[in-house]
């Protein structure tokens, strides 16, 4: 982070490519076709704040999603407006992925859990995203979402409830004898969803 900080693009370069999927899965359930752009732009404000940013890799986090929510907001607000479209090339020469059979699988399993969630109440959606998807605290979550800790506790666990509830329907309608799975594409380790709510 510091040798990204002093702008060593190598360093840039790592932080990017760590968090760049989750960022694009949350803007894709919230903005859906201008999630690449709103993506885009969201990186040249982190790139140009950068500098003065202080704390840890959590906190790092929470910062680049609080940066693209309030980008989100923004376009929300002005429909109508332009984004500020980059090459992100300009800001850095990015490396790619070496692996694109394994980019087009991982692609491949999340797009449906992503179609799941975007059913979810907004609230709901975004909670699970920040919480679950992208492996934030509860409290960075309910910074961000302007919300209590409990608030946040109760939509990931009615937004989780729901998927669960999906993802049985769907196994249910099936007309294979083989139940349909979806797997979340999580952050982190999993716990038990009680004990989280719990203890979180």
């Amino acid at each position: 982070m510091n040798a990204a900080k002093r702008g060593d693009e190598d360093a840039f370069a790592l932080i990017w490519k760590e968090y760049q999927p989750g960022l694009l899965r949350y803007l894709r359930v919230k903005s859906g076709a201008v999630a690449d752009d709103l993506a885009a732009d969201t990186w040249l404000r982190v790139a140009r704040a950068l500098p003065t940013f202080e704390g840890d890799e959590h906190g790092f986090r929470a910062w680049l999603f609080t940066t693209a929510r309030n980008r989100l907001t923004d376009w929300y607000r002005s429909p109508e407006s332009r984004l500020t479209l980059i090459d992100i090339t300009a800001v850095i020469a990015l490396p790619a992925r070496s692996n694109v059979e394994s980019e087009a699988d991982e692609n491949a399993a999340t797009a449906r859990s992503l179609e799941l969630i975007a059913k979810l109440p907004p609230d709901q959606a975004e909670a699970v995203m920040l919480r679950t998807i992208s492996g934030l605290s509860v409290a960075a979550t309910a910074g961000i979402m302007e919300r209590s800790v409990g608030s946040v506790r109760v939509l990931c666990h009615r937004g989780l409830k729901r998927l669960e509830e999906m993802l049985d329907e769907t196994a249910s309608a099936a007309t294979s004898p083989s139940p349909v799975l979806v797997t979340l594409p999580l952050a982190g380790p999993t716990s038990k969803l009680d004990a989280e709510m719990e203890h979180a």
